[in-house]
């Protein structure tokens, strides 16, 4: 990415994939899926001279979203598709399953409601919706580089076990099969990977090859 810096900490107990892109020219900094630890958060923000202005949550499930309210202030703005902005401030079947739910937690301030273009304060990205692990899933494109949350990881996808659906899971993986163009692909759990690696090897990716 052209002018952008990217760190990620792995954060939570289930090892997610906190990212930080930082302007090069200032120290406003993006982070896209603060899931908890905010304390690792806020040292490798200050490790980089960084100021979190903006927070992108690629679905609303625990893992991915309690250190928001930690991390935000306000000047920070918050950004989810709107199917999973309720996950926020519900508590849900994980809630019983973890020591502390802090929910809930401040709403949005923004909230997508359809593909395309946006732009939050400096950067500027596209949001693809790919409902399956949950409704509101959604991945996160910045030039060369694609943010897909719990969507498609490497070599797999995401489970559809807690209020996902299989078949929306599948027309989403084979739109981001079909979706033009190569891509770093950076997800929310374990290494990152390419879409063109995914396509070829990805039994779940693979299926759709022609």
């Amino acid at each position: 990415m052209v002018g952008i810096e990217l760190y990620r900490v792995t954060v939570s107990q289930l090892a997610t994939n906190c990212y930080i892109l930082k302007q090069k020219r200032t120290r406003n900094a993006l982070v896209i899926d603060p899931g908890a630890d905010y304390g690792k958060i806020k040292e490798k923000l200050d490790s980089i001279n960084a100021a979190c202005k903006v927070i992108l949550l690629t679905h609303g499930h625990f893992d991915h979203i309690f250190a928001v309210d930690d991390l935000r202030n306000k000047l920070t703005r918050v950004g989810i598709y709107k199917d999973d902005e309720h996950m926020l401030y519900e508590k849900d079947v994980f809630s019983t399953m973890v020591p502390y739910d802090p929910r809930p937690l401040y709403p949005a301030d923004v909230v997508f409601d359809h593909e395309g273009r946006y732009k939050i304060d400096e950067f500027e990205f596209n949001v693809i919706h790919t409902p399956g692990h949950t409704r509101g899933s959604c991945v996160y494109v910045f030039e060369d580089c694609m943010f897909t949350g719990d969507t498609l990881f490497r070599g797999a996808a995401g489970t559809v076990l807690f209020g996902g659906d299989e078949d929306e899971l599948n027309e989403s993986l084979r739109r981001l099969y079909n979706y033009p163009g190569d891509y770093a692909v950076f997800p929310g759990h374990d290494a990152p990977t390419t879409l063109s690696d995914e396509r070829e090897s990805n039994p779940y990716m693979r299926r759709f090859k022609r």
